[in-house]
């Protein structure tokens, strides 16, 4: 009996049904000869959901061609329309920009808020938002995989894959829904080890001192940022301390040490309630040796220092198993892509963060690269000692002279504002296009209405969140911690 698509993970139906549709449209572009155009964003989902697509289609036999965009705003999407495509498969996008390309083929894999003009189902479009399911339970890369097991269930070997797309866009706290399935159906079938562990990045490449030290989310007192306390930690709990050790070459017993000697810590300073954020799922590629390619997060990572410093080929190459040149060149560009956090975190550090009634915001200007503004933002306002009740709003220049806008929402928000809306909403009333996700959402704008799209944004967030109708001046405006280079 041949495998089917069910008989690995068990989709909910109106999802498996678009998958389905999404094959078949893969099918007829074989069958009439055309290349199909990835247009894929620049980010870690974005680059997995390019490889998953680009990958089934060579498996299938159809000619692509990559396309990476940073969104699909008016300047990108005039762009595609100029050049000259057969056919689009749009990977963690197009829900907001379908309707911009009418007369050519199409395929949408996208997460993201999409727009409802009665058009967004007259082709194959697979959104989990379409059929009332959560967009933060898959990924871009997820809703590209369904299409691809669709089209061959021998695909599965790219489910670990479609789990770093949904780690790095930060959907394991904790992987639910169908993440959950694709995690359950990639442990069936040996993919991929998981376990309930520390939450701490970089159980594979960090050094354990570095390991403890860096970790901020929950920082743990008397570790975080302190090294010698770190290595007296591990010492009590019986780890020796090796420079070239990590999380990952523990046993599970000095683990367990460790784990129990963090929670003391936290109890012993009263922070019980942060107990919970030491944990995490942690996932790792059974195929892949030690290093930065065999855990979900430290994957992510390593792909957002690609198509984001203009080398998505290298991002691409490395998510569909190139594990030679390319992985070398991924690890150069990750190098720098740490460098260049340092350098922008300690430039925010340096900015004045101002606040209005409803966020605080902070103009970063040609510092950081408009590609990473967004990761600098949520960086921050875990590690500065930013306000916890209003989201952060940051701007960047972008080469073509406009304004990059990346705004982050924190913990206790979760639940009372939508960013996506906002910031879609307010990047209108400018002529500039936004959206995103509810936590965590972006825009590109004109360069000087700045001031005009904050206040718009203020008035739709204080609206969200129940307060008084913002003043015209802002807030007296206050500096961040200097603890910036923590997060790196």
């Amino acid at each position: 009996m041949a495998l089917r698509p069910r008989d690995i993970v068990e989709l909910p139906a109106p999802f498996a049904a678009r998958a389905a549709q999404g094959a078949a449209w893969v099918r007829e572009q074989g069958a009439a000869g055309r290349a199909v155009t990835v247009v894929h964003h620049i980010d870690a989902d974005g680059v997995t959901a390019g490889a998953i697509a680009a990958e089934a289609l060579a498996r299938t036999g159809v000619a692509a061609r990559m396309r990476p965009v940073k969104s699909l705003d008016q300047h990108h999407v005039d762009q595609l329309v100029a050049e000259d495509h057969q056919a689009f498969w749009f990977c963690d996008l197009g829900s907001t920009a379908y309707m911009h390309c009418p007369a050519t083929p199409k395929l949408v894999c996208d997460h993201h808020q999409l727009v409802r003009d009665g058009a967004e189902d007259s082709f194959p479009h697979v959104n989990p938002l379409l059929d009332g399911l959560d967009g933060g339970e898959v990924s871009g890369a997820g809703c590209c995989l369904a299409v691809a097991l669709a089209l061959d269930p021998r695909n599965v070997d790219l489910l670990p894959i479609a789990l770093v797309g949904a780690t790095a866009d930060r959907q394991d706290r904790p992987l639910h829904g169908i993440n959950a399935l694709y995690l359950a159906a990639a442990q069936k079938v040996g993919l991929v080890d998981a376990a309930v562990d520390l939450s701490f990045f970089g159980p594979e490449t960090r050094g354990l001192v570095k390991f403890l030290t860096l970790a901020n989310e929950p920082a743990i007192p008397g570790v975080a940022g302190d090294a010698t306390g770190a290595q007296r930690l591990l010492r009590d709990a019986g780890v020796d301390v090796d420079a070239a050790r990590t999380w990952g070459d523990l046993t599970e017993p000095q683990r367990r040490a460790v784990r129990t000697a963090l929670v003391t810590r936290l109890l012993d300073a009263g922070l019980a309630a942060e107990i919970p954020r030491l944990w995490r799922t942690v996932v790792r590629i059974r195929r892949e040796p030690r290093g930065p390619t065999r855990e979900l997060q430290e994957f992510g990572t390593l792909l957002n220092s690609t198509a984001r410093y203009d080398r998505p080929d290298v991002g691409i190459a490395v998510a569909r198993g190139d594990r030679g040149t390319m992985l070398e060149e991924a690890l150069d560009l990750l190098d720098g892509h740490r460098k260049h956090l340092v350098g922008a975190l300690d430039a925010l550090a340096k900015k004045t963060v101002r606040e209005t009634a409803a966020l605080q915001w902070v103009d970063l200007e040609d510092a950081v690269r408009d590609t990473v503004v967004g990761i600098v933002a949520g960086m921050a306002l875990g590690s500065l000692g930013l306000r916890q009740d209003k989201p952060l709003i940051a701007f960047a220049w972008t080469p073509d002279g406009r304004t990059k806008v990346s705004s982050r929402a924190p913990q206790q928000l979760k639940g009372r504002i939508d960013l996506s809306v906002a910031v879609r909403e307010a990047a209108a009333v400018v002529a500039g296009q936004g959206g995103g996700h509810p936590g965590a959402a972006g825009a590109t704008i004109p360069r000087g209405a700045e001031a005009r799209f904050l206040a718009a944004l203020d008035t739709t967030l204080a609206g969200q969140l129940g307060l008084a109708s913002p003043t015209a001046a802002p807030a007296a405006p206050r500096g961040p911690s200097r603890q910036a280079k923590l997060a790196v």
